[in-house]
């Protein structure tokens, strides 16, 4: 599958997957489009998201059932062929990108609360067809002598599929980070509370034409 970097919303934009505006309020869904969305809310428990300066989530693209991508290290012979490289693009290769919930460049709206304490934001993926998974995170979080970051011992899984002018909901992914550094990931299926969100923000994508694939981690 091509890589989806030019078409990702709300986290994931050029080549080096940096950074995006969310969608324009008047994004249209069109079934003859080659992309579908992805609609999932991303929050925190366990500490203050307004003491932590960087949050993201990790996304990749799941091969075909039964096989598996290969290990793809290229190699220039000289500083051309690393510019035409560079100006081909990566089309044949596994995409993977990163879901920015909040970092010091984004300006998209945190926009979900808990208990009356900014918790996460809601974001919308605008995908390619294919499977996908989230699969790790980090955060960073000021102290007194700088900075902290903190990510998974090892990577988990959840995972889902985009299909053509179709928008998912696959649920709300929450990170739990306790006193002592224990973490939790977990997904539960907020369809209500996220999609009123969502119908806010999009007006001109029916909601009831959403499906739902709150599915459970894979590993």
């Amino acid at each position: 599958m091509k890589s989806l970097c030019y078409c990702v919303i709300a986290v994931i934009g050029l080549v080096g997957c940096a950074a995006a505006p969310d969608l324009p309020s008047t994004y249209v869904l069109d079934a003859s489009q080659p992309e579908g969305l992805m609609i999932v809310s991303l929050t925190l428990t366990g500490r203050r998201l307004d003491r932590i300066s960087a949050f993201k989530f990790r996304l990749r693209e799941i091969a075909p059932a039964g096989e598996e991508f290969a290990v793809v290290r290229p190699y220039h012979a000289s500083l051309r062929q690393h510019t035409f490289a560079v100006q081909s693009g990566n089309l044949d290769k596994r995409f993977t990108g990163q879901i920015v919930v909040k970092d010091p460049n984004t300006t998209d709206a945190l926009d979900i609360s808990n208990s009356g304490l900014t918790a996460g934001r809601l974001v919308v993926l605008r995908l390619l067809p294919g499977d996908y998974e989230i699969h790790s995170w980090e955060l960073r979080e000021s102290s007194l002598t700088g900075e902290v970051e903190y990510s998974p011992p090892r990577d988990f899984s959840y995972r889902f599929s985009v299909r053509p002018g179709t928008a998912s909901y696959i649920g709300r992914l929450n990170l739990h980070l306790g006193p002592r550094n224990t973490q939790r990931v977990s997904l539960q299926d907020m369809r209500y509370e996220d999609l009123a969100l969502f119908g806010k923000k999009y007006p001109l994508v029916p909601v009831e034409t959403v499906s739902f694939d709150t599915s459970k981690p894979q590993r």
